[in-house]
């Protein structure tokens, strides 16, 4: 599966010492272990458990079995620290966090991961006077405060809480940090969450299965790789503040991904309802860019094809 990485691959040299990446065992934690590591860069992969059956999906099983990997809860500030401690860590990509649904099904539990674990990692950050740390928050915040067009949800409040103790943490340690705030994101690996229908739909076109995307008209498409790269490119240097970007990638309807899709597979049999999502679409990606410098991108209509070919090679699916 190489090809899924090789257009994010990195310098090695532009970070010093390993990288702990919470939330490996996610989509954007798949791809971001699989980019550092064919890149050359040591990396320690945290998660509740260890299962890397999304990091194999995109780096191979072999690869993936041969990550550094660490299991435990990021509720449990002592293990975080002992685990930065051992490794002898130099940055901290934060990814690790409860989505939409489980937030809505147990919110103190949801409160606990998203929040709590936050405030942990800030702290490991602040204790080992780490440099470089992103953190994933969403653009779920835009449901803040409820009553307007975007969706209200726990997790886009918890997600706000976060930004907002970040920028405290600076306030009172300098502690440096970088939130980022994925849009839908799409790629092999993604199979959880409300958004995540045009990459199921992908795995069930690879099996030749009719499927029914439960939304439509235009969102974001924000290839998993390209979310890594841009949160591999946060803690390529030293931080300073606490600065919180969008992630939008490229506006375009589910109807023309579609169009996409029949060019690539005529008679799919993949439908949509066309209910419009309540969420932003067509975030800018200027300012992040403009923080970060460039990092890669990926066209939907690459995104898609390198997708279903992902697919279509492996025995796995979502």
């Amino acid at each position: 599966m190489n090809f899924l990485t090789d257009p994010f691959l990195i310098d090695p040299g532009k970070i010093d010492g390993p990288v702990l990446v919470t939330g490996a065992g996610g989509c954007i934690g798949a791809w971001t272990v699989a980019i550092l590591a064919r890149s050359g860069v040591p990396l320690v992969a945290l998660d509740l458990a260890d299962d890397r059956r999304r990091p194999a999906l995109v780096m191979g099983n072999e690869a993936a079995q041969g990550l550094e990997w660490e299991a435990g809860d990021i509720t449990d500030a002592a293990w975080l620290n002992d685990v930065c401690d051992r490794h002898g860590a130099s940055a901290i990509i934060h990814l690790a966090g409860l989505q939409v649904p489980f937030c809505k099904a147990d919110p103190a539990a949801g409160a606990r991961v998203n929040v709590e674990g936050t405030i942990n990692i800030l702290e490991t950050a602040r204790r080992h006077g780490l440099r470089r740390l992103a953190y994933a928050s969403s653009t779920a915040v835009y449901g803040m405060p409820p009553g307007g067009p975007v969706i209200s949800t726990l997790y886009g409040a918890y997600k706000l809480a976060n930004e907002y103790t970040a920028k405290v943490y600076w306030l009172d340690w300098e502690v440096p940090s970088i939130g980022i705030r994925p849009n839908v994101v799409y790629g092999v690996a993604r199979d959880q969450g409300m958004t995540s229908g045009f990459s199921a739909a992908l795995a069930h076109t690879a099996r030749g299965e009719p499927f029914e995307i439960a939304f439509g008209g235009p969102v974001s498409w924000l290839y998993a790789g390209e979310a890594a790269a841009a949160f591999i490119a946060a803690i390529a240097g030293d931080g300073d503040g606490a600065p919180v970007f969008d992630l939008n990638g490229t506006c375009m309807s589910v109807e023309d991904g579609l169009a996409i899709l029949s060019e690539l597979a005529p008679g799919h049999g993949v439908t949509t309802t066309g209910t419009p999502l309540p969420v932003p679409a067509d975030l800018s990606d200027g300012p992040i860019r403009a923080h970060l410098g460039d990092y890669p991108s990926m066209p939907p209509a690459d995104g898609i094809r390198q997708t279903l070919e992902a697919f279509k090679r492996s025995a796995q699916t979502i």
